[in-house]
């Protein structure tokens, strides 16, 4: 059931997003909170129901709990302060890209980030529910960014192609960004 609510909450980021290119009606932009608030219910049941499975020494766990506080800390960074909240999440019309900041490593860092969030909240407790989870959502993710880089993003934001060519699709590649 987890894994269908993932799901559930990939689609309504689509369909958040189709709404933003097609009519932009009010209540649908409502979907990308409602999906944010499906994936964070989902896994915060898993991981207050499920019992550790493994478990690493101290200084490891300790090590992970950081890495996921930074993960956690760098996605909200990445979706609403390193991008204008307004213009993304409210008006939901022609947006202007934003190719700096984490946006100029890769097109599409939250992914990076969400991904390590599951991770190391995973290696960190012990669940490996929350570690099954992580790679339904990267993968959900990761299909969900594709059909943004596609389809969506080329119609929302003008000159998304140059955008594209000059920005990598998600493993961001550091000599090439410090040539620029």
């Amino acid at each position: 059931m987890s894994y269908l609510l993932i799901i559930l909450a990939f689609v309504l980021f689509v369909l958040y997003d189709y709404n933003q290119i097609m009519n932009n009606y009010k209540l649908l932009r409502s979907f990308f909170f409602l999906g944010v608030f499906v994936i964070a219910s989902v896994t915060t049941g898993v991981l207050v129901t499920s019992e550790a499975t493994f478990n690493f020494a101290y200084p490891i766990r300790v090590i992970c709990y950081i890495s996921c506080a930074l993960c956690f800390l760098l996605l909200i960074h990445t979706l609403f302060f390193a991008i204008p909240f307004e213009a993304a999440y409210i008006k939901g019309s022609k947006q202007k890209i934003c190719n700096t900041g984490v946006y100029s490593l890769c097109r599409h860092p939250g992914v990076l980030f969400l991904s390590g969030t599951y991770l190391f909240a995973g290696l960190a407790t012990g669940r490996i529910e929350i570690l099954w989870l992580c790679l339904v959502i990267t993968f959900c993710n990761i299909f969900y960014v594709t059909i943004q880089d596609r389809y969506t993003f080329p119609v929302l934001f003008d000159n998304y192609s140059e955008y594209q060519e000059s920005t990598p699709f998600l493993i961001p590649d550091f000599q090439r960004h410090e040539e620029k």
